[in-house]
């Protein structure tokens, strides 16, 4: 049996062109001619995000707090509201959720975004951080721009509670963090189970908003 140690130079050589979005290359067979490796191998299905329908939600932690981005645009934090204050409050209660076709479904791809008095911001977590950034989710999205997408995954049971797990950091999902002073922060968690319920989301559609 031939191993690398014994074949030419020639023959651990090989050209070939990668897509930088592909993690792997799947080598369905080998051929040794003349002094040659050649590898054979099969191409893989590039994989991309386009949009489909979207929905105006208000977005709520396990104890009924609600999501509200603040002044400033780049967090968002849970605040306790009567329906009177999240209306005062609105645009920046009504969260969009933007649903997007995936080319091999993994899950329901969505981005989270928020039409503010001036512009559009969306929720991005790049490099496990969460920010809010300008501008609305795009028609179609490919590797370069998955840090604002999210599996939205129903929790049995329960037909308004969700949880929002990172595309691009798949062990992370969107949660509510106690801080200082009684604040709660929207943050990027690893893992989904803990006693509080920090992960889990009530979402309430049909929020009122008009111009999506």
């Amino acid at each position: 049996m031939a191993t690398s140690a014994n074949l030419p130079e020639a023959a651990c050589t090989a050209e070939m062109d990668f897509d930088p979005d592909l993690n792997f290359i799947n080598i369905v067979d080998l051929d040794f001619k003349d002094d040659t490796l050649y590898l054979m191998v099969e191409e893989q299905v590039k994989q991309e995000f386009s949009k489909l329908e979207k929905h105006c939600a208000i977005l709520r932690n396990i104890k009924g707090r609600v999501l509200i981005i603040v002044k400033g645009e780049k967090m968002a934090v849970f605040e306790e509201m009567s329906d009177a204050e999240i209306k005062a409050n609105a645009p920046r209660t009504q969260f969009i959720i933007q649903y997007y076709k995936e080319t091999t479904p993994k899950g329901l791809a969505v981005a989270l975004s928020v039409k503010t008095e001036k512009k559009i911001y969306t929720l991005s977590c790049k490099n496990k951080k969460l920010h809010f950034k300008e501008g609305a989710a795009p028609d179609k999205i490919d590797g370069k721009e998955q840090d604002i997408l999210f599996y939205q995954e129903k929790i049995s049971g329960h037909d308004k509670k969700m949880q929002f797990k990172s595309v691009l950091y798949p062990e992370y999902y969107l949660a509510c963090k106690q801080e200082k002073k009684g604040i709660f922060k929207l943050v990027l968690k690893k893992g989904s189970q803990d006693t509080e319920g920090s992960t889990k989301f009530i979402v309430m559609y049909d929020c009122g908003k008009t111009d999506l």
